[in-house]
């Protein structure tokens, strides 16, 4: 790959993982978003991409799916990521 589309897709594969994990680290007791992180890091880059993948893939079908009861339906959508972030 050339160094212009590395420069900007690494980043953005950092960033992709740290909010997959912060949106798993609550499911997981005991653990907070870094060592969640840790966790992440320590896969193989396949599997981190499809744990990355999965998570993001779902949290987007969620998003469809609160999006068919309207501006509520999202609404409701975005204070549970809020929430479960937090």
């Amino acid at each position: 790959m050339s160094t212009p589309r590395l420069t900007l897709l690494v980043p953005l594969a950092r960033r992709a993982r740290d909010v997959a994990a912060a949106l798993m680290a609550p499911f997981w007791p005991g653990e907070d978003v870094q060592s969640v992180i840790a966790r992440l890091e320590a896969l193989p880059p396949a599997r981190q991409a499809g744990a990355v993948g999965g998570v993001l893939g779902l949290l987007f079908l969620l998003s469809l799916f609160s999006a068919q009861f309207g501006l509520l339906g999202l609404a409701i959508f975005w204070i549970g990521v809020i929430l479960l972030v937090a």
